[in-house]
This record gives C-alpha cells, structure tokens and sequence, in this order.
C-alpha cells in the first residue's frame, strides 16, 4: 500500500512541476493565449486521480486509510496551488517589470 501511494504522490508531483514549467515558459516567452489553462487542467487531473487512489486505498486496506488520505489529499492540493500559482505570479510580476523598463529606455531614447 505504502509503494502504490507513494508512487501516485510521485506521478501527482511530475504532473504538477511539469504544467508549471509550461506555464512558466509561456511567461516568460511572453506568449499569449490561454495561460493558466495546462495548469488548472492538471491540477483537476491530479485532483481526480488522487481521489481515485483513496477509493482504492480505502477498498484495499480498510476505511482508516480514507480518513487519512482524504484530508491529506485536500491540503496537499490546496498548498501545491498556493505556492506553485504564487511562484508563477512572481514570475509574471518580474516579467511584467521588465517589459515597463524596457517600455521605458525606448520612450527615453
């Protein structure tokens, strides 16, 4: 039980770092279009799929893992989007200051 859980926190993790460096790219590449969407998309994927590993968890080793892994599965989610979203904010912020100084040199020269 202890490998099937780890390795779906694994897979949950690669789907997570993976959908922010897209969107980190995209930001700095300063692309336009439908930012936030691979992120978002990613994080109801993960979401489901960690629900689908505590039904089972829970069909497999008793309702004591649904106890357990429910709320974890909840907090783990909500702090990955908190501080990955904020990295991605601080990173549109110092691409966004770029942009005004370099807006700036130009309408001084």
């Amino acid at each position: 039980m202890f490998l099937f859980i780890t390795l779906s926190l694994a897979a949950s993790l690669a789907l997570l770092f993976g959908a922010t460096e897209i969107e980190r790219r995209a930001i700095v590449g300063r692309y336009t279009g439908v930012n936030g969407a691979a992120i978002l998309i990613t994080f109801v994927v993960s979401f489901v799929g960690s629900l689908v590993v505590v039904a089972l968890a829970t069909i497999w080793g008793g309702w004591i893992y649904l106890f357990h892994l429910l709320p974890m599965t909840v907090l783990y989610h909500f702090f990955m989007g908190v501080f990955l979203v904020h990295g991605l904010q601080k990173t549109s912020e110092r691409v966004a200051l770029e942009d005004q100084a370099a807006r700036r040199q130009m309408a001084a020269a």
